[in-house]
């Protein structure tokens, strides 16, 4: 990796935004150059925060607009990401992030890949097990939702916002294995994405439908004004959604099956194997194995159509013990 240079240190003066703010997520202090409204704000002001996320040029030309997303995968954690057309990642480690827009991008948009992928990269270098899912707190106990693209993860989630309980993640799901014995979810914002019609189906309270940051993307971010959970809960139980079926049913996966599942859900996945060669794959293989041995984990088959989401949700409640 080069070495920033002083015409490097005079364009980043050109990047400056307000004041860094100070955030909460994913069990992490944040400070960030960027607005991050979707976060919680942090009581640690002034200390010093986990991660940084700087605005900052990122030490090669950002890629033309039209072509393909760049991931760069560095041995030493100087991981560069870039997604042409809205902005470029620089990893110093997983302390630190520096972002560069391209010129004109809004803040919203940033977020999209900051939130998603490149927080997901950051919290696997953390040590977390970071699945593609959905997760909520229901009573004591938490559910874990994953699940093919449109399986419904979110929509299923929204459910039991709906019905009182308590979001802990959408999307992207951090779960935290330095105990040796119990696992924690890092719960991470009070945003919950849904489509147009799922958002109809559900009623979320006062939750604020947000602008769509771009006209190409299929769902509207919703703010929770409640329903959302800060705890860290022991991931109790993994549902891996399937359509179809005339009543919500429990298939319980054992063994291989539920490694398997775990595995196929894995959010690091979608970085290929130059972020899981060698050792890497072995850590992360034991992290797997780790919440399908201390994790229920059941293919839970869930009535097509939007307004038998209720029958769902009374199916997991009793599966939990909770009402």
């Amino acid at each position: 990796m080069r070495k920033l240079s002083r015409e490097d240190f005079s364009e980043a003066a050109t990047l400056q935004g307000p004041p860094a703010t100070e955030y909460f997520a994913f069990g992490l202090s944040i400070r960030s150059d960027i607005p991050l409204p979707e976060l919680s704000p942090s009581a640690l002001v002034g200390r010093d925060a986990d991660l940084s996320i700087r605005l900052a040029p990122c030490g090669r030309p950002l890629p033309p607009e039209g072509s393909g997303v760049v991931i760069d995968l560095d041995a030493d954690g100087g991981h560069y990401l870039a997604w042409p057309g809205v902005a470029a990642f620089r990893f110093h480690g997983p302390a630190r992030i520096d972002v560069e827009p391209y010129p004109g991008v809004s803040t919203a948009l940033l977020a999209f890949p900051l939130l998603g992928p490149v927080f997901g990269l950051m919290l696997h270098m953390r040590g977390a097990l970071v699945l593609h899912a959905s997760a909520v707190a229901v009573g004591g106990r938490s559910a874990v939702f994953v699940g093919d693209k449109l399986a419904g993860k979110s929509t299923t989630a929204g459910a039991f916002v709906e019905a009182g309980h308590r979001l802990l993640t959408d999307d992207l799901l951090a779960i935290d294995l330095v105990d040796p014995l119990v696992p924690r979810i890092l719960p991470a914002f009070a945003q919950l994405k849904l489509s147009e019609e799922s958002s109809a189906a559900i009623d979320l309270g006062d939750a604020e439908a947000l602008p769509l940051a771009h006209a190409s993307l299929p769902k509207r971010q919703f703010r929770l004004g409640g329903g959302f959970s800060h705890r860290q809960m022991r991931p109790d139980h993994v549902f891996v959604l399937a359509r179809g079926g005339e009543t919500p049913m429990a298939e319980p996966l054992e063994g291989f099956d539920a490694l398997g599942a775990i595995m196929r859900f894995s959010y690091i996945a979608r970085f290929g194997g130059a972020v899981l060669a060698g050792e890497a794959e072995a850590r992360h293989l034991h992290r797997c194995a780790r919440l399908a041995r201390t994790a229920r984990v059941s293919r839970l088959h869930v009535p097509a159509g939007l307004d038998r989401l209720g029958e769902t949700v009374a199916f997991v409640q009793a599966l939990l013990g909770e009402r």
